[in-house]
């Protein structure tokens, strides 16, 4: 074979592996700086918004487990009052986390209905792997993430 199909396929090959390179730290920048966007955020032009769909009723929490990688699970029971999570001695759930912010998140009640928020976290707080931006509505089964700590949902 001629030298130059040699060089077509290695600069081929180079262009792929660029290509496959700028891929991978695309996804991952994303991931780190929790900026991706849902497939469906904007609509097409000309045709109408759909209407959200309506959330199947689910069951209201009433204990939270949590699991710390150097612990055995403890249970936290929801009755009424705000539970806090962080490092801080004055959390309802002080965790010994590198990853935990003083005060990095709050599961609370309104409007009848148990929420989490993040407090301003350095390293966010998770609702079933979805970083939480705003207060968002809880219930039996979620699973929630604050640093190393996974913190289940329970009936």
């Amino acid at each position: 074979m001629p030298p130059i199909v040699f060089a077509l396929i290695q600069g081929l090959l180079l262009l792929l592996l660029y290509l496959f390179v700028a891929r991978a730290v695309r996804t991952i920048w994303k991931d780190v700086s929790g900026t991706a966007v849902a497939a469906n955020a904007a609509p097409a032009r000309g045709k109408p918004a759909k209407a959200p769909a309506k959330r199947k009723q689910r069951a209201a929490p009433r204990e939270l487990v949590i699991h710390t990688p150097q612990g055995r699970p403890r249970v936290v029971r929801l009755e009424g009052h705000d539970v806090t999570f962080g490092r801080a001695e004055t959390s309802t759930v002080a965790l010994d986390d590198a990853y935990i912010s003083d005060h990095h998140a709050k599961v609370f009640l309104s409007d009848g209905e148990w929420r989490i928020t993040d407090m301003g976290s350095t390293n966010g707080t998770f609702l079933n792997q979805v970083k939480v931006t705003s207060p968002t509505p809880i219930a039996a089964g979620d699973q929630l993430g604050i640093g190393k700590t996974t913190v289940q949902v329970r009936k």
